[in-house]
């Protein structure tokens, strides 16, 4: 579930991407991780007038992904030769929505790029920065859109920066720490806050609870994985009743639903109250769905982050 620009699950709601969703500058290449979320994606789930207002104040630059493509080559080398604060003095220069612009695009450089040094202590840092960007256009906006679309945005970044941070994503072996962790983990707090002053839907819901959970277990609090797994479940259930397909573990299901089962599965058998059943379950029925067309992208991808997860955490465990 990384990044509100990502998983291939269903078409994109609420900044919840898809699993090969078409990266925020696609020419250049940039793989975006499940469940990650960009700023012009956020757009696409606001309420109409503060879509609106976003499109209008993104259309004052003359051409956005122009903008964006010709500083990649400039912010690689920032961000490879220079370090992070370089790279915040940089993007200070610009206007206020191309600085949000640019800290999106600085994610997709730290996280989809592979390049020598790369590192999570950078990256926080410089995210951390976007989200106050974000949060002081939302202090300085006039009207109630303007600051709710600034709020969200910061919302979103949030919500990356957790996601990226997390230990389940297939074939990641960047080094992650505690610190990181638990830096994950109040992002998704802090996004779980803001979803509620947004009055986000349970989709959003669903993930924000996942990422709290997952950080949980890495910091080998495993109740309280269990209580974050278990919300994130419920928005599952709801999505899932919502969309009209079955509830329980099966292939029907759909890929919220049995994600949500696999993860409170994992966190349950770490806490020594499941001897793996429901995580197996939900591998299953992941199995036997990808024989379902539509899904077997999303189920395959399912399969793979559990199995990912489980190793991470199950090594941690001994």
């Amino acid at each position: 579930m990384q990044g509100e620009q990502g998983l291939v699950c269903s078409p994109n709601k609420d900044g919840a991407g898809a699993y090969k969703a078409p990266a925020l500058i696609p020419y250049y290449g940039l793989v975006s991780n499940p469940y990650a979320v960009n700023i012009r994606r956020v757009v696409k789930s606001m309420k109409t007038a503060a879509a609106l207002l976003v499109l209008s104040i993104l259309s004052t630059v003359s051409s956005a992904e122009d903008f964006l493509g010709d500083q990649v080559d400039t912010l690689m080398v920032l961000i490879e030769e220079h370090g992070p604060q370089n790279v915040m003095d940089y993007i200070e220069e610009f206007e206020p929505v191309q600085r949000l612009q640019l800290y999106d695009l600085t994610r997709e450089l730290y996280i989809f790029r592979e390049w020598e040094g790369r590192n999570f202590d950078d990256y926080i840092t410089v995210m951390d920065s976007g989200i106050d960007e974000a949060l002081s256009q939302a202090n300085n906006a006039s009207d109630s859109f303007t600051i709710t679309v600034f709020l969200d945005m910061a919302n979103a970044m949030s919500y990356n920066l957790s996601a990226d941070l997390a230990e389940c994503w297939p074939g990641d072996t960047l080094t992650r720490h505690r610190s990181h962790f638990e830096r994950g983990l109040s992002a998704a707090l802090q996004c779980i806050e803001w979803r509620h002053e947004l009055d986000k839907g349970p989709y959003p819901f669903f993930m924000a609870y996942w990422a709290a959970g997952i950080h949980q277990l890495s910091l080998d609090r495993p109740r309280e994985a269990i209580y974050s797994f278990v919300k994130s479940l419920n928005n599952a259930q709801q999505l899932t009743i919502d969309a009209g397909r079955p509830l329980g573990v099966t292939p029907e299901a759909g890929f919220e639903l049995l994600l949500a089962h696999g993860y409170l599965g994992l966190a349950m058998q770490v806490c020594g109250e499941d001897e793996g059943e429901q995580y197996e379950n939900a591998i299953h029925a992941f199995r036997e769905g990808i024989d379902y067309s539509e899904w077997s992208d999303d189920y395959s991808f399912g399969i793979a982050q559990l199995m990912w997860a489980r190793d991470r955490i199950m090594e941690e465990q001994e």
